[in-house]
C-alpha cells in the first residue's frame, strides 16, 4: 500500500504596508523663506525672522498626509510625543533645510508642530514610521527636489522688480518632475503684489511622485493659490535693522552645486555636502 502524503499549503495574502494608510497622498510642502518671512511681520509688525546665512535655499514646510478633496488627516496619534533626542543627530541639516523662521519661537516649535500634525499620521507608513525616518524623508527631498534650481534653469530667479506668470511656474516644476504641482501665492497689502510662497509636490502611498490634482488649497478646488500673472518672487525683506537679500548670483551658484550633486551623489547627506561645498564661498 501506498501512503500518499499531501502537503497542506497556506497561502496568505501579501498586504501592501502602502494599503493601511487612512489618506491618499503625501504632500511635500517647500516654501520661500523670504516670503514667509514678509507674511510674519505683516501678520505681526513686531515680529523678526531667523534667515541664516546658511539659508540659501527653499525649505520644508512639512510633509502632509492628505485624503484627496478633503485636508487633513491630522493629530493621528496625541500620545506620540515630540522627542528632540531623536533628530538631535540631523539638527544641523534641518536649521538649513527645516528651519523656524519665526524667530520668537523656539528652534524646535516648527519640528514639534509638523511631527504631532501630520508626522504621526505619515506614520502610518513603515518607512516613515519614526521621528528621524520622517525628518530625514524630507530632508532627502528637499535637496533633491530643490525648487530654487529648477526655476532658475527656466530662468525664473528672486527679483523685486520682474513678474512671472504661473504657468511658467508650474511649468518649470513640471518639466523638471513630470507631474501636476501646486503653486501657493499670498499677497503682500504694503507692495500690493501677489508673491510666490510655496510650492507643494505629491507622493503616494508607495512614495512614488504623482499629481496634486484633488488637493484642496484654502477651500478651493484649484491647484495652488496664484493668480495668472504678475507673481513676483521677492529677492529681500527688512528684517529688523537688516537688509536680507537674495541676489541673482547665489541663485546660480546654487544649481550649479545641484547639478554637481545630481551627478555625484546617491544620499541626501552627499547632496548637502556638496551644496556647502560649492557655496562656501558665496555670502548674503
Amino acid at each position: 500500500m501506498r501512503l500518499l502524503l499531501i502537503t497542506a499549503v497556506l497561502l496568505v495574502p501579501v498586504i501592501n504596508a502602502a494599503e493601511k494608510v487612512t489618506w491618499d497622498v503625501l504632500i511635500f510642502t517647500q516654501q520661500w523663506p523670504i516670503t514667509s518671512c514678509i507674511s510674519h511681520m505683516e501678520h505681526d509688525p513686531g515680529a523678526s525672522c531667523n534667515l541664516f546665512p546658511n539659508m540659501t535655499s527653499w525649505t520644508v514646510h512639512g510633509i502632509w498626509p492628505t485624503t484627496l478633496g478633503t485636508i487633513g488627516p491630522n493629530f493621528c496619534n496625541k500620545s506620540w510625543h515630540f522627542q528632540e533626542k531623536e533628530i538631535i543627530a540631523i539638527e544641523p541639516y534641518l536649521i538649513k533645510y527645516w528651519g523656524n523662521i519665526y524667530a520668537e519661537d523656539s528652534r524646535t516649535s516648527l519640528w514639534k508642530h509638523e511631527w504631532l500634525k501630520h508626522g504621526t499620521c505619515a506614520a502610518q507608513l513603515p518607512q516613515l514610521n519614526t521621528q528621524k525616518k520622517y525628518f530625514e524623508k524630507g530632508l532627502e527631498w528637499v535637496v533633491r527636489y530643490d525648487i530654487l534650481a529648477v526655476l532658475t534653469k527656466s530662468n525664473i530667479m528672486p527679483s523685486d522688480l520682474e513678474t512671472h506668470s504661473v504657468k511658467n511656474i508650474f511649468q518649470a516644476v513640471k518639466d523638471a518632475f513630470g507631474v501636476d504641482p501646486a503653486i501657493d501665492c499670498i499677497y503682500d497689502k504694503n507692495t500690493r503684489q501677489h508673491i510666490l510662497s510655496q510650492i507643494k509636490l505629491c507622493f503616494d502611498p508607495s512614495l512614488k511622485l504623482v499629481d496634486c490634482d484633488g488637493i484642496i488649497g484654502f477651500g478651493t478646488h484649484q491647484l495652488g493659490t496664484c493668480p495668472p500673472k504678475g507673481i513676483t518672487y521677492p529677492a529681500t525683506v527688512r528684517n529688523g535693522d537688516k537688509t536680507y537679500r537674495y541676489p541673482k548670483k547665489l541663485a546660480v551658484a546654487h544649481t550649479r552645486a545641484w547639478d554637481e550633486a545630481n551627478s555625484r551623489c546617491n544620499s541626501w547627506i552627499c547632496r548637502a555636502l556638496v551644496y556647502v561645498y560649492v557655496l562656501t564661498w558665496m555670502t548674503l
